[in-house]
């Protein structure tokens, strides 16, 4: 992505563009590249005014992040958190680790990085000086991109957690390294040479980091726009470093069986017995004594939903951000329906399953945005069960594999099988039980033909199987 100035002076804009191409070439990188460690020469503030008082344009300029701050304050969960964050939400954000600080190296990786149309780049090191922040400031000031600090502290407390789980994962790597003393002697090396962010030094925000949302405080100064903001509210909670999640459908439904989407159908008989084995798996009766017991349970305001967990002990929520996807005036209709009354819109719908909202219902964008508190409540928070609907927790779920936007509508989120999302890291991994109760399968690929003018078989190729008749209370759970 080029920088975009803000000018509607052609005059002025040929000249920052001159400007532009005059930095952007391997001369700017060498003639810089000393001044980029601890002990380099300072440069002026008015420097980072070279290109004629043009300014990042506030929409589409792109935005280099800078952490700062000693070892072991939460820099780099922070950094991942916040990246992880953006990329779910359709920004095109990347971690840039640094030793120290940022290199010429680093700079050039950036550039490369907007060139190709991204638009957050985030260096994670400890950049301690002013000297080393003020050349990020001038790189960012002449190539008219958006520059934000972050500036990460903790208390005493937290930082000798800290130093655990760091010495805990470097002792992995080698057994033979007293990791917990060089990790102090480096602290105290550094600490000295800490200068502290001000205020002349640009947008900034302060993280004082604590799992204790009593103590975890985040000051900003300058931040603007949406991706700034959405930062800072990211940064707003505290990061809880050891994680569990439990997440899953309903159980089978009666629409399920008989493949209609949405509505508020109650459970078919192998749905029912699906919410014993689930409650049986996470502390409810004939449960182990030393099983998993989640400490809450959310769920949609929807009975199939409110219905699977009935049997699960601990404190509850109906929430209706979980509710599913509102599919509007084809709520309660099979997909054969659907092509046979709004083929047109069927076809759309294959076309850009992301994008493309239902009349008068939702997209998957919608959704994408609808459930971004429920995450963010996810993230202060431990052991939470989560019995939502296919396409919710499609969305819920991009956040912690890492799925870009596009193929958020095709991740596979089984009936009948437990999802659990552990936290390593600043990554998660999920682990997949399925419970073997049988079931429908509602899993639905994109058909190959999307034209508006395919055929009926062409546009029902993908449709899963289903009954053509409720099951009866009587028809027998086959366990498989």
């Amino acid at each position: 992505m080029a920088p975009i100035a803000t000018t509607n002076d052609p005059k002025q804009a040929q000249a920052g563009e001159d400007a532009l191409n005059r930095r952007s070439d391997a001369s700017y990188y060498s003639n810089h590249k000393n001044g980029l460690s601890e002990g380099s020469r300072s440069v002026p503030v008015a420097a980072a005014k070279s290109n004629s008082g043009l300014k990042p344009c506030p929409l589409r300029a792109p935005l280099v992040v800078t952490t700062v701050g000693l070892p072991c304050r939460g820099k780099s969960l922070a950094s991942h958190k916040v990246a992880r964050h953006l990329s779910w939400r359709g920004e095109s954000a990347k971690v840039f680790n640094v030793d120290g600080n940022a290199t010429a190296d680093t700079l050039r990786e950036i550039s490369a990085f907007f060139k190709e149309g991204n638009n957050v780049a985030i260096i994670d090191g400890m950049h301690l000086t002013r000297q080393s922040r003020q050349l990020l400031i001038n790189f960012c000031g002449e190539q008219l991109y958006h520059h934000l600090l972050i500036e990460f502290s903790c208390n005493d407390q937290c930082l000798r957690e800290n130093i655990d789980d760091t010495v805990r994962f470097y002792h992995q790597l080698d057994q033979n390294i007293d990791w917990e003393r060089r990790i102090k002697e480096n602290n105290e090396r550094l600490t000295p040479r800490f200068e502290p962010c001000s205020s002349l030094e640009g947008p900034m925000i302060t993280v004082n980091n604590s799992e204790d949302p009593m103590f975890h405080s985040v000051t900003a100064r300058g931040v603007r726009g949406s991706i700034q903001t959405n930062i800072l509210g990211v940064l707003a909670s505290p990061v809880i470093r050891q994680q569990t999640f439990y997440f899953s459908r309903h159980g089978e439904s009666e629409f399920n069986v008989l493949g209609r989407i949405g509505g508020d159908a109650d459970l078919s008989p192998r749905g029912m017995k699906y919410a014993e084995r689930l409650a049986r798996q996470l502390g409810g009766p004939g449960s182990a004594p030393d099983g998993p017991k989640p400490k809450m349970i959310w769920t949609s305001e929807l009975r199939r939903t409110i219905r699977t967990v009935q049997n699960i002990p601990g404190p509850r929520a109906a929430i209706k951000d979980l509710n599913e996807i509102n599919a509007g005036i084809c709520e309660g209709l099979t997909y054969e329906e659907i092509q046979e009354r709004f083929p047109q819109e069927f076809a759309w719908r294959d076309q850009d399953k992301f994008k493309y909202r239902y009349p008068h219902g939702e997209s998957y964008l919608d959704l994408l945005q609808r459930v971004d508190s429920v995450v963010q409540a996810l993230l202060a928070n431990t052991d939470v069960l989560v019995v939502s609907h296919q396409a919710v927790l499609r969305c819920i779920m991009a956040y912690f594999k890492g799925t870009k936007p596009d193929d958020v509508p095709y991740i596979n989120v089984p009936l009948h099988t437990l999802l659990i999302v552990r936290s390593y890291g600043y990554d998660f991994k999920v682990e997949t039980v399925p419970l073997k109760v049988e079931c429908v399968d509602t899993y639905r690929i994109q058909p190959k033909n999307c034209s508006t003018s395919r055929t009926t078989a062409d546009a029902l190729t993908t449709v899963p199987a289903h009954f053509d008749t409720p099951l009866t209370q009587q028809m027998p759970t086959t366990i498989r």
